[in-house]
């Protein structure tokens, strides 16, 4: 029988929580590390309702507040937003050790930045995933329909048996030597609606019902991609603009997760996203003149809502 892993999971909001239910289902050793003392303590008492496309059970993962963290992992997943990052690793240095692998399936460009600090590249693996998820209250986690995750590391390394890992949670896994690619078409899309939403307050569907908001939608698409071309990533235009378009059709009353942290009076992931796109664009000499403002727009809109 193998051995199962240590695996941790640093911020253990809805995606986190479903990440790690669903490896602690499968046998692997978990804990979720998270600064919600509400909802760590509900899953050290009752352990972790985990509702995967209706179906709900119980697992029991380990769930800590980060200074409780003691145990040297062979995995850490980190979830948390990307500028919690360092913060986040440095309140867990401890747990990782020589082997430690790190993984980051986090919004935004540059999230390896905080992991190289920890790990060398051959241990630092960054990716994305399409996984929904929803928390809904403490200890209460659900996701419903299909996902997958692209993911690769940032040195050469041996990943055969993360796809054990990941398949035997039912969690399906593509390693990708094209992951800066996923990662900027995964940016270019948050940039064009996750932006407009915050500053607007509008669900998906009245950015697309709107011309000139869906207008800007779409430049913003187009600033992300001659900036990620300047940069020599081959991104595809069409394929986002096509990914774009079916969110504004299909996904009508979704509120992205930016309009839901401003609601909230939360801090928003924008510099890592839209802010991602302008520091390169400006690396580069390049003109972003929309990304540029709807930046701005978020930062002003955050700030007077906290």
């Amino acid at each position: 029988m193998t051995q199962p892993l240590s695996i941790g999971i640093l911020g253990a909001g809805a995606m986190g929580s479903f990440f790690g239910g669903s490896m602690a289902e499968a046998g692997q050793d978990v804990t979720l590390i998270d600064l919600d003392a509400a909802h760590v303590g509900a899953v050290a008492a009752r352990g972790l309702s985990l509702t995967v496309n209706g179906q709900t059970r119980t697992v029991w993962p380990k769930a800590v507040l980060p200074q409780e963290a003691r145990q040297v992992f062979d995995i850490v997943l980190v979830f948390t937003k990307t500028m919690h990052s360092a913060a986040a690793l440095r309140g867990i240095a401890a747990c990782i050790g020589p082997a430690t692998r790190l993984i980051s399936l986090q919004n935004g460009l540059g999230t390896d930045a905080a992991l190289l600090a920890h790990a060398p590249p051959e241990r630092v693996f960054v990716g994305v995933t399409t996984y929904p998820a929803d928390l809904h209250g403490p200890g209460q986690v659900s996701s419903a329909g299909a996902g997958h995750i692209r993911l690769a590391p940032r040195a050469p390394c041996d990943t055969g048996d993360l796809n054990r890992i990941f398949a035997a949670a039912g969690l399906m896994l593509d390693i990708d030597p094209g992951i800066d690619i996923a990662i900027w078409e995964k940016v270019a899309f948050n940039a064009a609606l996750n932006a407009l939403c915050a500053v607007t307050g509008d669900p998906v569907g009245r950015i697309g019902a709107m011309p000139d908001t869906r207008a800007l939608a779409f430049a913003m698409v187009e600033e992300a991609c001659r900036t990620a071309h300047a940069a020599g990533i081959a991104v595809d235009p069409a394929r986002i603009r096509d990914t774009v378009s079916y969110a504004l059709a299909h996904h009508v009353a979704h509120k992205p997760s930016m309009l839901q942290d401003i609601e909230a009076g939360r801090a928003t992931e924008i510099d890592t996203i839209t802010g991602g796109i302008v520091a390169k664009a400006e690396a580069l000499g390049i003109e972003v003149p929309v990304c540029r403002t709807l930046l701005a727009l978020v930062r002003h809109t955050e700030a007077a809502r906290r």
